[in-house]
């Protein structure tokens, strides 16, 4: 049985988008051990919260790191 409690789609996706905006902040999109590391360093964020949502929070941080990069060249 688990004990992580499920949130609502809503929570869950501003929570994706704060991790994704802290991972971007501090440069940890490129291994997963440095995206641990640096939201653990936040305090912001459960255990489980990381370990259910890291996978989401950096793929966000990418798409928006490529997002900006072709504004940019645009």
């Amino acid at each position: 049985m688990s004990n992580i409690v499920a949130l609502p789609r809503q929570e869950t996706g501003d929570l994706i988008d704060r991790m994704a905006a802290d991972l971007i902040r501090f440069e940890a999109t490129g291994t997963e051990s440095d995206a641990i590391r640096s939201l653990m360093a936040t305090r912001r964020y459960s255990y489980g919260d990381i370990a259910t949502l890291l996978d989401d929070a950096m793929t966000a941080a990418r798409q928006q790191i490529v997002a900006a990069e072709m504004a940019r060249a645009s």
